[in-house]
């Protein structure tokens, strides 16, 4: 006995394991950060593996800064480590319980018999059959946790997306305004110094002069803010991506094709709402969170069925050897499984409302970002309009210049109301752009620009998971 008790001990010393140190360094930790780039060999091997182009042949598009985001934001990796935790759980859940050894020795403190040594030596070993389904029931609720992880680290992986495609957007816009604010400024110091000429011929008065200088002081100011607005435009797109501003290389970030807004009415109002409520990604986690619930609920069940434990057991009492076999079991004698049963259905019920009301937000949510876009479509449309009118209007300037049946005043009034019209543009575009993100976010998928990469759905746990 004492030989069979040293070997079982030995054994379970010898499948013991010890978690090697990880020691978290602030200072080297921040250093790594801070020195990321898009030069990053990890992120080459993330655009071969989504079948997108080098970019130092064709440049960052948005999907090659998106799959750039995936390698290096924090989040990423952080979400794709509460996955491969889940995985391990899943891994512990389906084991077998191991086997109790016990071991029981005893003295007695009245020994009739001095001949006899006064201890007494147990020992037994018990084993736990698992009723009611409880091992294949826990298999099913890891299943279930994990496909929530996963769901969650695809809204992660979504999100990080709509971030670098927001930060491309204010950047590339940015540019443009501070374009336009420096046509504007040029424009304003020929018409102040056209002022000034016509003053000294007599052909203009003071007041003009004032109205002139107060212009050309609103769009200097005008473009300092722009130039502010753009550099602020550049450290978000690089904190979409997860590297500083230094390690941005804006020269070979692909502009978005503004000019190209899908029209809303190409997609009919039945498909937006489909794709909302049955294909978004937080429907999609709200009914794997029904699923754990669903499985919480068949363990409360299952647990009406008590374990039975059995083993042999060995006692050694005054030179006589006792072999025995124990049988054990719980008794609902101070309480039943019912209590837990009716909080697992009411937790049920609560996520079944949970989802429904996911549901409903998302329709909501759908039908106003569609409505939004709708109206700043065609507000677009027809500042695009007004636009083309004043590029002929400032054509019709310049050729009545030329004939000699206008002035130059009139030439700089012409190509700064065009300039004015193109901020109208600019504006309008951004407003298009901002309620199609919101139409995106309601649908969580790629609407414009389209893209190439996809997401890795869980697979959804089927009827033989639920066995």
């Amino acid at each position: 006995m004492r030989l069979t008790a040293a070997t079982l001990v030995a054994g379970t010393l010898a499948g013991c394991v010890s978690a090697p140190p990880a020691p978290i360094d602030p200072a080297h930790t921040a250093e790594r950060l801070t020195t990321r780039s898009l030069d990053d060999p990890r992120i080459a091997r993330a655009l071969t593996s989504a079948g997108l182009p080098s970019p130092q042949e064709a440049g960052w598009s948005l999907d090659s800064l998106t799959a750039a985001a995936w390698t290096l934001r924090p989040e990423v990796a952080a979400a794709a480590a509460d996955v491969a935790a889940a995985n391990a759980a899943q891994r512990v859940a389906g084991q077998l319980p191991n086997p109790v050894l016990s071991l029981g020795p005893a003295y007695l403190s009245h020994n009739a018999n001095a001949n006899v040594s006064p201890w007494v030596m147990a020992a037994s070993l018990g084993f736990t059959i698992e009723t009611g389904g409880k091992r294949a029931i826990r298999k099913a609720q890891a299943r279930a946790a994990l496909q929530v992880l996963q769901w969650q680290s695809a809204e992660t992986l979504w999100q990080t997306r709509q971030d670098v495609r927001k930060a491309l957007l204010e950047w590339q816009l940015a540019g443009l305004s501070l374009a336009l604010a420096e046509q504007e400024a040029a424009l304003r110091a020929d018409i102040s110094n056209w002022v000034d000429t016509e003053i000294r011929f007599g052909a203009a008065a003071q007041p003009e002069r004032l109205t002139a200088q107060t212009g050309l002081a609103q769009a200097q100011a005008q473009l300092r803010t722009a130039r502010g607005e753009l550099a602020a435009a550049q450290a978000a797109l690089a904190a979409s991506l997860g590297v500083v501003t230094e390690n941005l290389p804006l020269e070979r970030v692909q502009p978005v094709a503004l000019d190209s807004l899908p029209d809303p009415a190409a997609t009919p109002r039945a498909r937006w709402r489909e794709w909302s409520v049955l294909n978004r990604l937080s429907i999609n986690r709200a009914l794997a969170d029904y699923q754990v619930a669903e499985q919480e609920l068949r363990m409360a069940v299952a647990k009406q069925y008590p374990d039975i434990s059995f083993g042999p057991g060995y006692t050694y009492d005054k030179g006589d050897s006792v072999i025995t076999l124990a049988l054990g079991l719980t008794l609902p004698v101070l309480h039943t499984e019912r209590a837990q049963i009716n909080a697992a259905l009411a937790a049920r019920q609560k996520v079944a409302t949970h989802f429904e009301v996911t549901q409903g937000q998302a329709l909501a949510q759908v039908d106003t970002a569609l409505a939004r876009y709708i109206a700043a479509y065609a507000s677009l449309e027809q500042t695009r309009k007004a636009e083309a009118a004043v590029a002929t209007a400032v054509s019709s300037a310049q050729r009545r210049l030329n004939e000699g049946a206008a002035d130059r005043g009139e030439l700089l009034s012409a190509q700064l109301a065009s300039v004015t019209a193109r901020r109208a543009t600019l504006d309008a575009v951004r407003s298009a752009t901002s309620a199609l993100e919101l139409l995106e976010e309601s649908v969580q998928r790629p609407v414009w620009p389209l893209s190439k990469l996809t997401v890795q759905e869980p697979r959804v746990a089927g009827a033989e998971d639920r066995k």
